[in-house]
């Protein structure tokens, strides 16, 4: 069973971990694929990830100083 998240913190935290994932996902296949086109493809959804991330993490730096994510 997940856990409930209730709160905007551990909503975000939850998203963070997530972007974190992926990022790292996409990061080690391209690192392998010798594909050159699927390579591409890969490095640029990491890029996309990092950009969530980044987002997500600014986010929560909002939420730590009482303001409203935005």
């Amino acid at each position: 069973m997940k856990p409930r998240l209730r709160t905007p913190s551990e909503i975000l935290h939850a998203a963070l971990e997530k972007e974190a994932s992926a990022r790292d996902f996409y990061g080690e296949l391209a690192e392998t694929c010798h594909v050159d086109f699927v390579k591409d493809l890969l490095l640029r959804l990491h890029n996309e990830e990092e950009k969530h991330y980044e987002l997500i993490r600014k986010m929560l730096a909002r939420l730590d100083t009482g303001l409203p994510p935005a």
